[in-house]
């Protein structure tokens, strides 16, 4: 699953970029044919290599993660800076206020997907 899941995202980000696979290949200095089987899933991959396209893509490892992403690259490079922030808020805070924040900030979520239902 995390296989298949791994490749969308590398079609997703090469695609969003107007990059053909045989440019991603070469910026990440690996084989065309081998970017098809990994964005079909097809194909494990290593650490190493993975870290080779996503400097082919040009994107951060954090990015490369965002399964979620379907807004356009703009946005989602917005939407990592918030995300960021957040996180740098989060942490100078002790794991107890850490876990009371994520409590509050889950109802928070929770309320708003309630309320969309």
């Amino acid at each position: 699953m995390l296989l298949k899941m791994i490749g969308e995202r590398i079609k997703q980000l090469r695609k969003k970029q107007g990059m053909t696979q045989e440019e991603l290949a070469e910026k990440a200095g690996i084989n065309a044919s081998y970017i098809g089987t990994v964005e079909r899933g097809e194909r494990n991959i290593s650490i190493e290599t993975l870290e080779k396209i996503i400097e082919g893509l040009g994107v951060s490892s954090a990015a490369m993660f965002q399964f979620h992403e379907t807004e356009s690259l703009d946005t989602a490079s917005e939407k990592a800076e918030v995300l960021e922030s957040i996180s740098s808020l989060l942490y100078s805070r002790t794991l107890s206020e850490s876990k009371l924040l994520f409590r509050v900030l889950k109802d928070i979520v929770d309320t708003m997907d309630h309320r969309e239902n």
